[in-house]
């Protein structure tokens, strides 16, 4: 598919999954404006600029996402026409976004406050009726308890010896794009290796790598195995609208198909934004924080069908057993580690 250019990368912070950012007002469009405007600036925004959450109805709102599937179809097949492929690649993640927003409109973040006890509840608390209705709630806590640990004993256990994470990272931009630099640069990187001596060569493989164009069941393989509470990716669209709007997931797959026979990649989707999460309490250095990459969703989907591809091959009965001759009398069409354990010996 040819090497991608280095990314670029911009900076927040988030205090478990949250942003501290201030949320800027994004511009409001409509479907008459955004006919109105030059084809190749429809929608094009700033990706400093951060996307609000939508209001997205509840999933099982089934009526809403239809009406919403269908209207975001209609607006692409009126704004796209005949545009090129670059256009449809650039502005289909816009077009979606904005129709989404002019639909539901943005959540709102209300900031929870709590109410200072009275006289009398202080009071309260000492009456025996009082003490009678905490055992009952304990009561109620632990039968719940129970409950959600026969469930999912792990994400129970896991929730007990989690420690709060909280914290601000305070730093220069000078020292913050000196310690990017330090951690993802290689000045080696560049200078050719000599040829190593005593190596065999593998015969060529006798499985030709799929590379014909992905398929619609590829796609929804893709969107349903994401999870449907995860937040919405660089451009402000999660996975959750592909998973509930199939016509749009549709509209998708053709463009995409006619990037992967045409070799071309947006250039919004080698753009990221760093978010930076605290590891512990208290975080304020940057070794307390963990960086993330936002990316944005629909060439997330495009590269995980290669991902996909790529590993159903090199985990292939063929390509296993002449790389791996020691463990493959062990197989037995089951893989005994990760392909990338396996394969860091050769």
């Amino acid at each position: 598919m040819g090497c991608l250019s280095v990314s670029s990368q911009q900076q927040r912070t988030a205090i478990a999954d949250k942003t501290l950012e201030n949320q800027g007002q994004v511009q409001n469009h409509s479907a008459k404006e955004i006919q109105a405007e030059n084809r190749d600036d429809v929608l094009r925004h700033p990706s400093s600029h951060k996307r609000q959450k939508i209001n997205f109805p509840p999933a099982s709102s089934g009526k809403q996402w239809e009406d919403l599937d269908s209207k975001i179809v209609l607006t692409i097949d009126s704004l796209f026409g005949k545009g090129t492929l670059e256009h449809k690649l650039a502005t289909f993640g816009d077009i979606v976004y904005q129709t989404c927003l002019d639909t539901f409109w943005a959540k709102q973040h209300q900031t929870k406050c709590t109410p200072q006890r009275s006289r009398r509840q202080l009071e309260m608390d000492t009456l025996p009726l009082s003490r009678a209705e905490s055992a009952r709630r304990k009561r109620s806590q632990k039968r719940k308890n129970q409950e959600r640990f026969i469930r999912d004993p792990f994400q129970f256990a896991r929730q007990l010896f989690q420690q709060p994470k909280s914290g601000t990272l305070t730093i220069d931009r000078e020292d913050l794009e000196t310690h990017l630099k330090k951690t993802y640069s290689d000045p080696t990187g560049k200078i050719p290796l000599e040829e190593t001596t005593g190596l065999v060569w593998p015969a060529s493989p006798g499985i030709k790598f799929d590379s014909k164009s992905p398929s619609l069941q590829e796609f929804i393989a893709v969107v349903n195995k994401a999870r449907a509470k995860s937040d919405p990716e660089l451009n402000g669209i999660p996975y959750l609208l592909y998973k509930r709007c199939p016509n749009v997931l549709k509209k998708l797959h053709k463009i995409l198909q006619s990037a992967w026979k045409n070799i071309k990649i947006s250039k919004e989707w080698m753009t990221a934004e760093g978010v930076y999460i605290p590891k512990e309490q208290d975080s304020r250095g940057i070794n307390q924080f963990r960086p993330i990459s936002l990316l944005n969703v629909e060439g997330k989907i495009f590269f995980s069908v290669m991902a996909s591809r790529l590993t159903k091959y090199l985990t292939t009965k063929w390509i296993y057993k002449h790389l791996c001759p020691k463990e493959w009398h062990s197989w037995d069409f089951r893989l005994l580690g990760t392909c990338n354990n396996d394969l860091g010996g050769y």
